[in-house]
């Protein structure tokens, strides 16, 4: 009985740690590299969205907001590097490398406008709208990314 309950255990945390290696979050190697540039891109997109709310609603100054935009970008920047060159060794990862430089590519500039928004340097889009875009890019690439 003894042998029968360890066996059961031991075949239970052998398929926990092999569905836990199918994650590309888990695996070592660009997979993991990918998912984690993936994960600090969307957290940045919604960083850029909620400083862009808080000032909407007065809850924020300009400089503040400026600053939290800024290190919003800074962080996409950074993933970006951590990925753009690495060289893929299956199709899987090469899709995802090129949707992840797309998507980043595009956040970092609705980052930028919006900054550029709140220094009062251009008036297009409102904050609101960009505060969408910033959350609609995160949630497409999330979706798009899996």
């Amino acid at each position: 009985m003894r042998a029968r309950t360890a066996l059961v255990l031991v075949l239970s945390l052998i398929c926990i740690g092999l569905l836990l290696t199918r994650c590309p979050a888990n695996r070592d190697g660009m997979s993991g590299q990918l998912a984690q540039a993936m994960e600090e891109t969307t957290a940045a997109a919604r960083s850029g969205a909620l400083a862009l709310d808080l000032w909407t609603q007065q809850r924020s100054t300009m400089q503040l907001t400026s600053v939290q935009l800024s290190d919003a970008r800074d962080d996409v920047l950074r993933a970006y590097k951590g990925i753009a060159d690495l060289e893929a060794d299956d199709v899987a990862d090469l899709q995802r490398q090129r949707l992840l430089t797309d998507a980043m590519t595009a956040i970092i500039g609705q980052l930028n406008a919006a900054r550029g928004l709140i220094r009062t340097i251009i008036t297009q889009p409102s904050a609101e709208q960009a505060r969408d875009d910033l959350l609609a890019a995160a949630d497409g690439l999330e979706s798009r990314y899996r």
